[in-house]
């Protein structure tokens, strides 16, 4: 249910983008995540390393700010001690951010909401990985605040934070609060750009 009402979501802000907006952009994006997460129940954990891929759409509208809706596939999680065995959350998500932007020359400022559906996710003990989907939901909610700068050959760079609001751990299952929180650097080419220009008087 969740995913068809982001996807009809997606659709209706897409389509409503050709007739109200004054700047389109289509384009990929690629980067790092140095992700970690706030356990309830465990102290000293530590970032790990991951990535994101995906795509995004922005289009801005007549007023000051536009919108920026990406769909991102990205890996993320934490590393903990447990009686001096080193375990490791593996998570992989579907994420899809809906941002305000604003513009200010070649940087701009962008924040909003970003869901996140569990895709897969697995606990490395000592290197031995174990399936522990069903111990978490299935869906996450963050808040996305970041900066961007527009580079030449259609090439942007982003930096991101990205905070999460919404315990994953299934309460019926873990006795135990989990928020998603990481950093993120992207890289990201625009394939299509497209805007109103206007006519010399």
């Amino acid at each position: 249910m969740t995913k068809k009402f982001i996807t009809v979501l997606f659709l209706i802000i897409l389509g409503s983008s050709s007739a109200f907006s004054q700047k389109l952009n289509v384009g990929l994006k690629v980067g790092s995540n140095f992700a970690t997460q706030k356990l309830s129940s465990i102290q000293g954990v530590e970032s790990i390393a991951g990535y994101h891929i995906g795509g995004f759409v922005y289009f801005k509208l007549p007023f000051l700010f536009g919108i920026q809706v990406e769909g991102q596939y990205s890996t993320q999680g934490s590393e903990f001690q447990v009686n001096q065995i080193i375990n490791k959350n593996n998570l992989s998500y579907l994420n899809i951010p809906i941002l305000i932007r604003n513009d200010f020359g070649p940087f701009n400022f962008h924040f909003g909401p970003q869901f996140g559906l569990l895709t897969d996710a697995k606990l490395s003990v000592n290197g031995v990985k174990n399936n522990f989907k069903n111990q978490l939901l299935d869906r996450d909610f963050s808040f996305v605040a970041g900066l961007g700068v527009r580079l030449p050959e259609n090439l942007g760079l982003t930096l991101r934070y990205v905070k999460g609001l919404s315990n994953i751990s299934d309460t019926n299952i873990l006795n135990a609060e989990t928020k998603n929180t990481m950093f993120q650097i992207s890289l990201k080419y625009s394939i299509i750009k497209w805007g109103k220009k206007k006519k010399d008087k």
